[in-house]
């Protein structure tokens, strides 16, 4: 795609709209506003679940070794 398309703001009409308040510029067609709900509480899980792990005890032994 030629940067002049990806970085137009104006649509089929030729008028022009404001950018992406993420400063992208359009939202890509793709996942729906609805599930990007659903992976930001994926992320927070798996996030969760992560700090929940216990530490393996081989790491635990090279922490050891460095005081």
């Amino acid at each position: 795609m030629s940067e002049a398309k990806r970085t137009s703001n104006s649509g089929k009409d030729g008028k022009s709209r404001p950018a992406d308040a993420r400063g992208g510029g359009e939202r890509r067609a793709g996942a729906p506003r609805k599930n990007q709900g659903d992976v930001g509480r994926v992320l927070r899980s798996v996030y969760d679940t992560t700090l929940n792990e216990d530490i393996p005890d081989d790491f635990l032994d090279l922490l050891g070794k460095l005081d």
